[in-house]
């Protein structure tokens, strides 16, 4: 996923080379940010999963539950800041988790709650931000509340809307107001150009009657 990302965002910068070199700057910054944001989704699903591990080795149901609650609120943490995020996370941490049903299983044995908390985990769709954000009914069944993620976006869009609606009057505001101040300049101009050319014409008026009387 990492190479997909930084190679989708890399073509963007080629793309915005001809541009110059503030346009590749700003691409290259997008392409860093990227690389150090799908790190950490990494480096967190790497840490839960040598959590998960650690709690396998020592047979310790109780500890095994706690790793299991951090997973589930880092996927909530996630949703919150970005489904994306959510969906490449949830993607390794199942892949461990259907990996080790077995060994999973013997430690936790009859526990329905624990038991209950990874099913809950491996069976949320993660395949895409879609499908994830639309199992409303599995994510509240782990206490997570995707809906506020979806108000977030709602009243985001309602706001950028404002925004740009705004943005539209006071650039429509400033159009008027330096089209006038430009007519007004170039009215200016004329006048001035006007009076320098009457005068110019008095001049010669004058000078041409005094060739005429002999002065």
């Amino acid at each position: 996923m990492k190479k997909i990302l930084v190679l989708a965002l890399a073509m963007v910068a080629i793309s915005f080379a001809s541009c110059g070199n503030k346009a590749q700057k700003n691409a290259e910054e997008i392409i860093d940010s990227t690389e150090a944001v799908v790190e950490d989704v990494n480096a967190a699903a790497d840490e839960a999963i040598a959590a998960l591990s650690e709690q396998i080795e020592k047979n310790d149901a109780s500890a095994l539950q706690t790793a299991l609650e951090a997973i589930k609120a880092k996927v909530a943490s996630f949703i919150a800041a970005n489904p994306e995020l959510a969906k490449e996370y949830l993607g390794k941490v199942q892949g461990f988790l259907k990996e080790n049903a077995d060994k999973i299983k013997a430690v936790i044995g009859d526990n329905a709650a624990i038991s209950s908390l990874v099913d809950g985990i491996s069976n949320l769709p993660s395949e895409s931000v879609d499908a994830l954000m639309g199992a409303g009914d599995a994510l509240k069944a782990l206490g997570i509340d995707a809906t506020a993620k979806a108000a977030d976006a709602v009243e985001g869009a309602v706001e950028g809307a404002k925004d740009a609606v705004e943005g539209a009057k006071d650039a429509a505001v400033d159009a008027v107001k330096d089209a006038k101040d430009a007519a007004v300049n170039k009215a200016n101009e004329a006048v001035e150009g006007a009076k320098e050319k009457a005068g110019e014409a008095i001049d010669k008026a004058a000078s041409d009657a005094k060739k005429k009387l002999g002065l």
